[in-house]
C-alpha cells in the first residue's frame, strides 16, 4: 500500500460499533499519515466521529430509511471519490456489495462475511480476544501492527462544560440501564438500588438511554428514593460521550455506553446477563469490572442477546443481586 492512499472503513452498524472500529481508524491514519480516510456510518452514529484527528470525511448511509434508491446513491458517491482501499469490519451483504462496487482495486473484509467473495483478500476474524482486536486483525493485513486496542473518541471543551452543566456542577454517575437487546438489560430495580448507594455517597446520578429506550430509565428513576436525572432519550450520541467523558463512574448493560466510557478511560462497571465478556465486548477502562451470574449453563444464549430468555427463567439477571454489583461499584468507583 502506498503512503498517500484514499481509504474507506465501512462500518454502518450501532453506536457500539462504531466505537469499537476508532482503534482501526486510528491505526490506519498512524501507519499512513498521508492517507486520506473516510468512514461510511448510518445518520445515528455519524456526529460520534466528528472531530476525530483520524477521520478525514464521513460517507453517511441511510440504509434503513432510502431502500434501494439510497443503495445506488451511496454507492454512486463511494464510487465518484475514488478510493484505493475500502475495508470492511461490518459483515453484510449490503457492506460487501458497497465494498465491491466502489470501484476500489483493493477491497478487504473477513472470511465470515456475507458474500466474502466481493472482497478481493479476505482476512480471518480472530475466534479469541476483544471486538477491537478482532477489528484490527483488518488493520494487520495491511501492514499495520503493534497498535493500541483500547477506543478512541474526542469531546469538545463545551460538550464537556455542558455535561457539567446537566448534572448541576456536581461529581455524577452515568447508569445506563437500557439495551437493544431486552435479554441484555438488568432489572430496573436493580440499577435503582445502585443509584440511591452512589447517591448516599454524595454522588449526582444521571439515567440515560437511547431514543427508543426510555422506558427501562424511567423505570429505575421511578424505583429510586434518590432524585435522578433522567436524560434518556434526550442526548445525541455527541452529547452522551461528553456525559460518559466527564461521569466519575459509568454502570451500564453490555451496550454502547461501556464502549464510550473505554473511549475516554472512565472507570466503568459493566453488568452482562445473555452475553459474556469472552465473546468481545468487555469494559476497556483502565479502572472497570464486570458483574454477571457465573456458571449458568445457558450463557451465553447468543450472539447479541435476544428478544426473551429462550429458557423462558432470565436467571442470569434475575439471579444478579444489588449487593453484588454494589460491591463491585465500591471497587472501582474512584
Amino acid at each position: 500500500m502506498n503512503e498517500s492512499p484514499r481509504l474507506l472503513v465501512v462500518q454502518t452498524a450501532f453506536l457500539g460499533d462504531v466505537v469499537l472500529t476508532t482503534p482501526l481508524l486510528k491505526a490506519l491514519k498512524e501507519h499512513r499519515p498521508g492517507a486520506y480516510l473516510a468512514v461510511l456510518v448510518i445518520p445515528e452514529t455519524a456526529a460520534v466521529l466528528e472531530g476525530a484527528p483520524f477521520v478525514d470525511d464521513l460517507v453517511v448511509h441511510d440504509k434503513r430509511g432510502g431502500g434501494l434508491r439510497e443503495l445506488r446513491r451511496v454507492i454512486r458517491e463511494v464510487r465518484a471519490r475514488k478510493f484505493d482501499v475500502v475495508v470492511s469490519p461490518h459483515r453484510s451483504a449490503r457492506s460487501a456489495i458497497i465494498a465491491w462496487r466502489s470501484g476500489a482495486p483493493r477491497r478487504l473484509g473477513y472470511r465470515e462475511s456475507a458474500l466474502p467473495r466481493l472482497y478481493t483478500e479476505r482476512v480471518p476474524r480472530p475466534r479469541e480476544g476483544h471486538e477491537t482486536r478482532k477489528i484490527l486483525a483488518l488493520a494487520e493485513a495491511l501492514g499495520c501492527h503493534d497498535s493500541e486496542a483500547r477506543p478512541v473518541l474526542v469531546a469538545t471543551e463545551a460538550e464537556r462544560g455542558a455535561a457539567r452543566e446537566a448534572a448541576g456542577g456536581r461529581r455524577y454517575v452515568v447508569i445506563s440501564p437500557s439495551s437493544v437487546w431486552p435479554t441484555k438489560r438488568w432489572l430496573p430495580e436493580g440499577f435503582a438500588a445502585v443509584g440511591d448507594h452512589l447517591a448516599r455517597r454524595g454522588y449526582a446520578v444521571m439515567l440515560t438511554g437511547g431514543p427508543a429506550e426510555t422506558k427501562p430509565a424511567a423505570a429505575v428513576a421511578a424505583a429510586m428514593e434518590a432524585p435522578a436525572t433522567n436524560v434518556a432519550g434526550r442526548t445525541t450520541p455527541r452529547e452522551l460521550a461528553a456525559l460518559v467523558a466527564e461521569a466519575a463512574l459509568v454502570v451500564a448493560n453490555d451496550s454502547a455506553p461501556v464502549h464510550l466510557a473505554s473511549a475516554f478511560d472512565t472507570p466503568t462497571v459493566a453488568v452482562f446477563g445473555a452475553t459474556v465478556p469472552a465473546q468481545g465486548f468487555g469494559p476497556l477502562a483502565s479502572r472497570s469490572a464486570v458483574s454477571e451470574v457465573e456458571g449458568l449453563y445457558c450463557r451465553p444464549c447468543g450472539a447479541h442477546g435476544g428478544r426473551r430468555c429462550p429458557e423462558k427463567h432470565f436467571r442470569c439477571m434475575r439471579e444478579l443481586t444489588p449487593a453484588g454489583v454494589i460491591a463491585t461499584v465500591d471497587r472501582v468507583a474512584r
